[in-house]
């Protein structure tokens, strides 16, 4: 992930009202692994509609630290 979130990232942050690298790391870690187009559906529905992002972007924000 770049240095500088964007605009969805921080207000997902803000909904959520935790770090959204820690919101998806419990997803991807947990057995069985949350897929990341399952990830951003639950995104979307804990934010209220309000974060609505394809898993693709998630994994692009997220996919080579979730690897790690």
């Amino acid at each position: 992930m770049t240095s500088e979130m964007s605009p969805n990232q921080r207000l997902a942050e803000t909904l959520l009202d935790k770090p959204i690298g820690q919101y998806i790391a419990e997803k991807r870690t947990t057995r069985p692994r949350w897929s990341w187009r399952l990830i951003a559906e639950q995104l979307r529905e804990d934010t209220n509609g309000q974060v609505d992002v394809t898993g693709e972007t998630l994994r692009g924000w997220y996919g080579i630290e979730a690897a790690a």
